[in-house]
């Protein structure tokens, strides 16, 4: 007898084939709840090419390392070592998924259009250990 989560998956699995290749299907079909929480972000456009955000969260695992307001950085997670690849990123702008990779792969991208991020403020986190503000 099948169960409601294998019915869950599979259909999460055959709605997806659509959208994903078959090994970032695979990847991201190791964590069904996630696939199903992601399911509805398919169909968002992306964001638009004026578009300012006003919040940035990235994820990584599911834990917040980086929160971004209002052009300041108002979190760095402090225990994050330089050469750690999470398997599961995502970037939240102003609370909605913009970008979600696992494993590597990428499962959605909603960016293209955003303006790039001020590059200084970016190059001056990376020279500074990860520390809460």
């Amino acid at each position: 007898m099948t169960s409601h989560l294998q019915i869950l998956e599979q259909f999460l699995a055959q709605t997806l084939s659509a959208k994903l290749s078959a090994e970032t299907l695979a990847a991201l079909m190791e964590h069904p709840e996630i696939a199903a929480e992601l399911l509805p972000v398919f169909d968002q456009l992306p964001f638009a090419d004026d578009y300012v955000p006003r919040a940035i969260a990235v994820l990584f695992d599911d834990v917040t390392v980086l929160e971004w307001q209002d052009g300041q950085t108002t979190y760095q997670c402090p225990h994050v070592a330089a050469d750690y690849q999470p398997e599961l990123v995502e970037w939240l702008i102003d609370g909605e998924t913009a970008y979600f990779s696992v494993q590597g792969r990428e499962v959605i991208n909603r960016l293209p259009a955003v303006p790039q991020l001020n590059l200084e403020t970016l190059k001056a986190m990376e020279e500074s250990s990860c520390k809460p503000l």
